[in-house]
């Protein structure tokens, strides 16, 4: 028997330290939750349920994403579904127009309840905002981040839905005409020329049926400021002066001639004129006479030109092979280019034309400058022109729609993401409860195991601390 190491009080001592260790874990589970505290718990577990809950929060973002992109969307659409209401009442407007029932004073007042209607739709499209993005001016484009990982994105692009692009455009908008100046070359006799003395401008027009003049069938004429005619044209090169023994011209009244200059060539341009304005600046003192005139060139279909000054230029400008002329706007940006200073394409698609002059008499060249003007709104003046407007606004209710069309789509498709993403969501956490949570119930059976050992542990210590007490005997 020895005293001065009692082995069994030591291996009791042993036992009872470790199934303390085990309490307090037990102890600290219970209380956090965690199977794993620290890494110590679990090296492995830790570094696994580490990247799961990176998946998980980022998961949970996507959702937020995604819920933030519906919105966004929601505001859009909202406000299509306004300028859709606005268009269906110019297009029940348009039609009321287009009834031969109402007078001219009627459908003025129609034409300016339509103009209104119009410059609410670029309202909307130009103030509609989502956290101060603009969204119907067609400068959005973004992408929705409906992942927990890098890329996980979706596209959303919403168009422009002012009404410049809706071609419903008011003045400010975009115009369907050019105005070009052309050449012209007149009578050297200004006292034969029943035009009156000073600079005057006259406006070219076509007449409704072709009406012979004297030997000629007039297709255009000329019409002063109080909108008599003037002189007449077959092809809208040579204009010929009108006597007071003509009456009529086509569709109106024709004014009395001052002179005696039936069959005298008024203009004769290098290429026909047959809409526009011509300005006729006559010196009966000197018999002198000069003129310029301006064309009016339609628009390719399909082309767009802010209304404005243009520029032509040549190759200083880095131009596209095959091109020799560059046609900027006021801020210096190329729009379109030519080979020919006749047919202008557009500068961003080269297939799409924007317009053509006509032939190189009139080619225009570096230097030269164009003036686009017409504000290609809805025009509901006439019959005629609120029956052409009705295909207009049919054209622009049908991109709103197709806009508000995609737009729901686009809703659609986030509402399932964030089901599947909540689903993935729900999924990795179990995976991750199970490597990182603590099981209550195991857990309270381990903490009340290690209780019951730690007092079993202690009543051992205690006993094991009195066996050398048994050597006393032996000194007795």
């Amino acid at each position: 028997m020895r005293i001065q190491n009692n082995i069994e009080s030591l291996n009791a001592y042993r036992n009872l330290n470790t199934t303390n260790r085990a309490l307090s874990r037990s102890l600290e589970r219970l209380s956090s939750g965690y199977r794993i505290n620290r890494a110590a718990d679990d090296a492995a577990g830790l570094a696994i349920s580490e990247k799961m809950r990176s998946q998980i929060r980022g998961l949970n973002q996507a959702v937020r994403n995604a819920q933030d992109g519906i919105s966004l969307i929601q505001t859009a659409e909202g406000a299509l579904n306004e300028s859709h209401s606005i268009l269906q009442a110019m297009r029940e407007l348009a039609n009321q127009s287009a009834n031969d029932t109402y007078t001219a004073e009627d459908r003025a007042a129609i034409q300016q309840d339509i103009d209104q209607l119009t410059t609410e739709i670029t309202r909307i499209g130009v103030t509609t905002e989502f956290n101060s993005e603009n969204l119907l001016d067609g400068s959005y484009s973004g992408k929705m981040h409906i992942g927990a990982n890098e890329g996980q994105n979706m596209d959303i692009s919403i168009g422009d839905m002012r009404a410049e692009t809706l071609g419903i455009a008011s003045a400010e908008g975009f115009a369907h005409e050019i105005t070009v100046e052309v050449d012209a070359n007149a009578s050297t006799d200004a006292s034969d020329l029943a035009i009156a003395d000073g600079e005057n401008t006259y406006d070219v027009v076509q007449l409704d049926s072709v009406t012979t003049v004297g030997t000629i069938d007039a297709n255009y004429a000329l019409t002063d400021a109080s909108g008599e005619y003037v002189a007449y044209s077959a092809d809208g090169e040579s204009y010929t002066l009108l006597t007071a023994a003509q009456e009529n011209l086509g569709d109106g009244t024709l004014a009395e001639a001052s002179g005696t200059g039936d069959g005298i060539d008024a203009i004769a341009f290098g290429n026909a004129v047959t809409s526009g304005q011509v300005v006729i600046d006559t010196d009966f003192a000197s018999n002198a006479i000069s003129a310029t005139a301006t064309a009016n060139i339609q628009l390719a279909d399909g082309a767009e030109l802010s209304s404005g000054t243009y520029s032509v230029v040549g190759s200083e400008h880095n131009l596209i092979e095959g091109t020799n002329l560059g046609l900027v706007d006021g801020s210096g940006n190329m729009v379109g280019t030519s080979a020919d200073g006749e047919t202008f394409v557009s500068f961003e698609d080269s297939g799409q034309d924007l317009f053509v002059i006509g032939t190189s008499a009139n080619a225009l060249e570096a230097g030269d400058e164009i003036t686009v003007t017409g504000d290609g709104g809805i025009d509901v003046s006439s019959r005629t022109a609120a029956n052409d407007a009705l295909t207009v606004l049919d054209n622009a209710i049908e991109q709103v729609s197709s806009q508000r069309s995609m737009l729901g789509a686009l809703q659609n498709r986030l509402e399932h993401t964030i089901t599947n993403l909540e689903v993935a969501s729900e999924n990795l956490t179990a995976a991750e409860s199970r490597i990182r949570d603590v099981d209550m119930a195991a857990e309270m059976m381990e903490f009340t195991k290690n209780q019951i050992l730690t007092q079993a542990g202690t009543a051992m210590l205690a006993q094991a601390n009195m066996a050398p007490q048994a050597v006393l005997q032996l000194l007795g």
